[in-house]
């Protein structure tokens, strides 16, 4: 079985068997899984990343973008039809 990482902007992405981007021997592959399984827990609103050295990074979550319901839609056009302010 082959082993393999991706790597996005200095962090490890993902691990996997069987297809990927950069091989890695058995070994290196477990010691991956091994700190991913142990991955500390991030506050509220952040992430942890893990770096290409196996050391984790915190950064902020993006906000979601706002997306309005189809209540908010029909209110917005009643209130450009002036039916209510």
């Amino acid at each position: 079985m082959k082993y393999y990482k991706n790597i996005d902007n200095g962090f490890i992405a993902s691990i996997s068997s069987g297809a990927g981007e950069t091989e890695i021997t058995e070994s290196e592959y477990n010691e991956i899984m091994t700190v991913i399984q142990n991955a500390p827990t991030a506050p509220d609103g952040y992430a942890y990343k893990l770096r290409t050295d196996l050391t984790w990074e915190l950064v902020e979550i993006p906000p979601e973008p706002y997306v309005p319901t189809t209540e908010d839609k029909a209110e917005g056009f009643d209130i450009l039809m002036g039916v209510t302010e």
